[in-house]
């Protein structure tokens, strides 16, 4: 499949297909999920900001995930150049989740309270003001697709020195990638400490660099032996994104001016959240140690 086509279903991975294949299929399914995806409004809803950013995500994986095959140099650039785009509604989203992680749960349990609604008044003002100015979610699509159809020739013809490569198997290819990134995070795991913000962001980078492409290359192995192991992957990787989004709501509160009681029962519910995160997470951490590889059956 061409990287310019848009197909209207997910891409199709077969135990049959040769790597520089599956790379041509899972860019294309990527650039479609972003199509769909790019609202022509405004003021885009939260929930097509959050899918646009997964999906800019999604295709920076399939750099990465594919990056022993690609040209260093090239493949950084526009791994910097998506990054950069999903950067411009990075604070619009952190608003999105303090407004439904947060202000939310708190306006549903006291509704007639007037500080909670006067928060909830500047938390949207605020997610206002956040999003990029002059430019909608469909702009910004135009300038990925300028960068990776128009530009990125190199991913749909290989290097010369990656031409054999790019004719191997790709189920291979990913048993190999999805082993060698589950031993680096069960390693890191082990002796994981939350309290240690560095380290705590390195962890989530981790989870993510093997939660996208075994959701991706999942097709190419058998589906009863991965739904286990994604879940308790799953499970990781959101309770490590309440953690953070606790921690990142206690900034943006912290930015708004709003009465103070209503700051105090926010932070109350912010502190809460990360202590049960932290709780919680040696469990969840040890039961994705224990889960079992699928692209080993």
């Amino acid at each position: 499949m061409d990287v310019a086509a848009s197909p209207s279903q997910a891409p199709t991975l077969t135990t049959d297909l040769a790597l520089g294949e599956g790379l041509q299929e899972m860019l294309g399914g990527a650039l479609d999920a972003l199509r769909r995806h790019a609202s022509t409004a405004n003021l885009p809803r939260a929930a097509a900001v959050h899918r646009f950013r997964v999906g800019l995500r999604r295709l920076r994986s399939i750099l990465s995930a594919f990056g022993e095959v690609l040209p260093e140099a090239e493949r950084h650039a526009l791994g910097d150049r998506l990054h950069a785009v999903a950067q411009r509604y990075g604070p619009a989203r952190e608003w999105d989740v303090f407004l439904g992680g947060i202000v939310a749960p708190l306006r549903a349990a006291m509704p007639a309270d007037e500080g909670l609604r006067e928060l909830e008044r500047l938390a949207r003002q605020a997610r206002r003001h956040a999003l990029p100015p002059d430019d909608t979610l469909r702009s910004s699509l135009a300038v990925v697709e300028a960068a990776i159809v128009d530009a990125a020739h190199w991913l749909r013809h290989p290097a010369p020195e990656f031409s054999d490569l790019w004719g191997t198997a790709l189920r291979d290819y990913a048993a190999a990638l999805l082993a060698k990134r589950h031993r680096r995070l069960r390693k890191r795991l082990k002796d994981a400490d939350l309290a240690d913000r560095a380290a705590f962001h390195q962890l989530r980078i981790r989870v993510k660099k093997l939660r996208y492409p075994a959701e991706l290359m999942r097709p190419l192995f058998e589906e009863h032996t991965s739904s286990g192991y994604l879940k308790r992957l799953v499970a990781l990787q959101d309770l490590m994104g309440r953690a953070n989004d606790g921690r990142v709501g206690e900034a943006l509160l912290r930015d708004l001016a709003a009465p103070e009681a209503a700051s105090r029962i926010a932070a109350g519910w912010i502190a809460h959240e990360i202590e049960l995160c932290g709780e919680c997470f040696p469990k969840i951490a040890s039961r994705f140690r224990r889960a079992e590889p699928f692209w080993n059956a």
